[in-house]
């Protein structure tokens, strides 16, 4: 008789009789006890008790499993998160059997094969170009010269820098599931999205100080205001709000570069590469909104007069995702390091839009146009551009037991060529087309749809953790 072990699976030839006895699957990290000797543990409560207290205190070490000789076919090689106490004989594991008797073997299917991800980002963004947008002088400044820029005593008290830049929390979820029980193929998915970030500004006067919205004149080619509050004329307020808020999505495959599964005992590597391949949109979208009020003082007849501007950008990409996820498995801890590139359609979207409203010897008229919002560049326009847009991650993750890692680790998202709603106001107007419009007017259609693109980044750190079904 002759005796052969094959895929750890005992064969036994006789003279005319073959037997083969399943082989237990080899766990290439398999848990040892503190003499050297492989772990089986016992069931019961107080056994998995004690495996937490193992696993979280103790730190029970991981070593590479002795494996039998290979020929042409992977080992069917289960992860090592096995009889985790975190999960099994628990309130999730017991409620996928629930579903044994319409979908059987549902539970062991799953096992060791479906995991999810979540973290807390806190991140650094870019902020959007603004021009000045509120001005002041000092009060004896003339009527003409009051909130001009270029003007000696002029001031910006809002504007001329960036909006909506700094830190910004937000939330990355992400899960996926290995098709092959071998681990060399899955589906994942993974959702991320900051929190909005806003700046503002509030400003009112009765006519004690100066206040004004700067623009240049092409009608007389030279620096202009739009007095808001000036002393013995005007009283009004102004209020500035911007928005910027940036998420993503993606849904790829990953394939495993070694085919014969992850943590490759045929190959003897401890370390784990997959390719990625798959579908990915990013959302950037900002908002300005202007909104001016003020009334004339001790003059007749009576004016009230209120004006608003907007200006919305969308950059919505959608297109193709590739790249790498190297792991490296370090004893109870790992490191993982990604790089993914998307490649594809960039629509950006600008709606622009204004309007006045003027109350003069209790008459009111309303009128389309604001001040930097006029019926030459208003309404919703679109463009598409090519995209190519490079994320880098690094990732660090601990073993806290044999299904729950906790993990932190930094990522670098950049947005080439993107649309900021204030980098689109056009500060050269023809004074003729502020409401009420001049007619017949003289002089170019101004402003106009500028489409000023910027360079966007997105990076910071992320805390979080994984858990392994």
């Amino acid at each position: 008789m002759v005796t052969a072990l094959v895929f750890g699976t005992v064969i036994l030839w006789g003279n005319s009789h073959c037997f083969v006895s399943p082989a237990k699957a080899i766990d290439p990290y398999q848990r040892v006890s503190g003499t050297g000797q492989t772990a089986t543990g016992s069931s019961g409560f107080f056994s998995g008790v004690q495996r937490i207290g193992d696993s979280l205190f103790s730190g029970p070490s991981y070593q590479v499993a002795a494996v039998p000789p290979q020929l042409n076919a992977p080992a069917t090689i289960p992860s090592p998160v096995v009889g985790s106490p975190v999960i099994q004989g628990g309130p999730v594991y017991n409620s996928i059997g629930g579903f044994d008797p319409l979908f059987p073997g549902l539970r062991s299917q799953i096992d060791t094969r479906l995991y999810f991800r979540g973290e807390y980002l806190l991140w650094d963004a870019t902020g959007m170009g603004t021009p000045a947008l509120v001005t002041t002088s000092p009060n004896g400044t003339g009527q003409s010269v009051a909130a001009v820029l270029g003007q000696p005593s002029t001031s910006t008290l809002f504007g001329a820098s960036d909006l909506n830049d700094g830190s910004a929390s937000g939330f990355l979820f992400g899960g996926g599931l290995w098709i092959t029980p071998q681990q060399t193929a899955a589906i994942e998915g993974e959702y991320f999205q900051l929190s909005e970030e806003n700046d503002r500004y509030r400003g009112s006067s009765g006519g004690d100080v100066i206040l004004g919205r700067p623009y240049f004149d092409l009608s007389s080619g030279q620096e202009a205001a739009e007095l808001i509050s000036f002393p013995g004329a005007f009283g009004g307020d102004i209020s500035v709000d911007s928005s910027s808020e940036l998420r993503s999505f993606l849904l790829n495959a990953r394939i495993a570069l070694c085919n014969h599964g992850m943590h490759c005992v045929q190959c003897g590597e401890r370390d784990h590469t997959d390719w990625i391949i798959g579908y990915r949109n990013i959302r950037l979208r900002d908002s300005l909104q202007i909104n001016e009020n003020y009334n004339s003082i001790g003059t007749a007849p009576s004016l009230a007069l209120s004006r608003s501007d907007s200006f919305r950008t969308t950059n919505e990409f959608q297109g193709l995702q590739l790249g790498f996820i190297h792991r490296i498995l370090l004893n109870r801890a790992w490191l993982e390091s990604s790089m993914r590139v998307a490649l594809g359609n960039n629509e950006q979207t600008l709606q622009i839009s204004g309007n006045t409203t003027r109350t003069q010897s209790g008459v009111t008229d309303t009128f389309d146009g604001g001040l930097y919002a006029l019926r030459s560049n208003s309404g919703t326009h679109k463009r598409d551009e090519f995209a190519m847009i490079p994320e880098l991650g690094l990732r660090f993750g601990y073993r806290l037991t044999d299904r729950l890692h906790a993990s932190i680790g930094y990522s670098v998202l950049y947005l080439p060529n993107v649309a900021r709603a204030s980098e689109q106001i056009d500060r050269d107007l023809n004074s003729g087309l502020i409401p009420e419009e001049t007619n017949p007017l003289i002089g170019p259609l101004r402003p106009q749809v500028l489409w000023v693109h910027s360079d966007y980044l997105a990076h910071g750190v992320h805390f979080g953790g994984e858990l392994h079904f």
